[in-house]
């Protein structure tokens, strides 16, 4: 028999507790990007105001050549200065999770906290699900990108014989729109900021996984949580409330931005039943399904997140929240487009007449 339900709830809701508290890590650690983002501004306007109106090619190519410099300097400094970040996160990440399952494991089997070092040799090793890069790597490529596409823009904008002024605009943005139509406070920033959301989120599943490895005996596998909202992805949508077994199935980051998380399930522990979780209108049953979730939800807001083919199979197409959930993702749990769906099922796309 399942033991108490209550440490189903405990066991639930400080793992959920744990990933709002990484939103806000991620929160953080975005702001620090935009301080090297400003300093990048500076050292781009600086460069192109000195560059003035119609440089040589060869005045052109060292005055770049010295700001590539300048901007790897910032964001090599920014890369190192993370990646230590992540370290720490990851050392507090795997004793927090080691702590967590001790709160509902046997008294006489108490959870072990991996080795910090080997952990985190393990994290850099782990290609990240959304991307297949290793850590490092992504985190180092937004630098680089950055160089890239500003150097590009510069050059093409003296090429069109565009002024400084415009130059720099083309850089930075307007402040009309908030920076966020130029290469810095627009693509770049979006970058970094999906690169932090990603990196610790990568992190943290990692360390959580590893605990999980490494106390097999107690722990039989996992439960993948996804946010109830409407900002939530196709691929969370249908993975939120499946159980997998330990080494057979997707880990958070699924995809880039992911605030997925999962929920270690413990031998003889009763997880979800008769326990909540939260959404964005309140609680709700903790084994509710993200699509038994949206089932309740105005047809208005169905069609908001799903968009309005998919809305109506949801609503009439004669499937169940189980049914609809396998129907958007293949056997290696990537999205399906709305034409693959309906070759997979085309009786409901038929009763939806969609």
């Amino acid at each position: 028999m399942a033991r108490l339900t209550k440490e189903g709830q405990l066991l639930h809701d400080i793992t959920v507790k744990f990933q709002v508290y990484l939103e806000q890590l991620k929160a953080g650690e975005i702001r620090k990007m935009d301080t090297t983002i400003r300093a990048l501004d500076r050292v781009i306007v600086r460069a192109i105001n000195e560059l003035g109106s119609a440089p040589s090619r060869k005045r052109l190519d060292k005055a770049l050549s010295n700001l590539r410099a300048q901007m790897l300097d910032l964001t090599d400094a920014q890369a190192a200065n993370y990646m230590k970040t992540l370290r720490s996160f990851s050392k507090y990440a795997l004793e927090y999770n080691a702590s967590t399952v001790n709160l509902v494991a046997p008294p006489n089997a108490p959870a072990v906290t991996p080795a910090a070092a080997a952990s985190w040799s393990a994290t850099l090793a782990a290609p990240i699900q959304a991307t297949g890069d290793l850590l490092e790597s992504f985190v180092n490529t937004w630098g680089a990108s950055a160089v890239k596409k500003v150097e590009g823009a510069i050059r093409v904008g003296y090429a069109q014989g565009l002024t400084t002024d415009e130059i720099v605009r083309k850089v930075r943005g307007t402040k009309a729109n908030n920076f966020r139509d130029g290469i810095l406070g627009g693509v770049t920033k979006r970058e970094a900021d999906a690169m932090v959301r990603t990196s610790l989120q990568h992190v943290s599943s990692q360390a959580q996984q590893l605990v999980m490895d490494d106390n097999d005996d107690i722990i039989e596998g996992y439960i993948w949580i996804s946010t109830l909202d409407s900002r939530t992805t196709q691929q969370c949508r249908s993975l939120d409330g499946k159980f997998f077994k330990l080494g057979k199935g997707p880990q958070p980051p699924i995809h880039v931005n992911c605030r997925s998380t999962t929920i270690p399930k413990i031998k003889g522990v009763d997880l979800l039943a008769n326990t909540t979780r939260a959404s964005k209108d309140g609680q709700v049953p903790a084994d509710q399904s993200y699509y038994e979730w949206l089932k309740t939800m105005p047809a208005s807001f169905q069609t908001d997140v799903l968009g309005p083919t998919r809305a109506a199979l949801f609503r009439e197409g004669g499937l169940t929240a189980e049914q609809f959930a396998r129907l958007n993702l293949d056997k290696n749990f990537q999205p399906l487009t709305l034409e693959e769906m309906r070759k997979k099922n085309p009786s409901a796309f038929n009763k939806a007449g969609v």
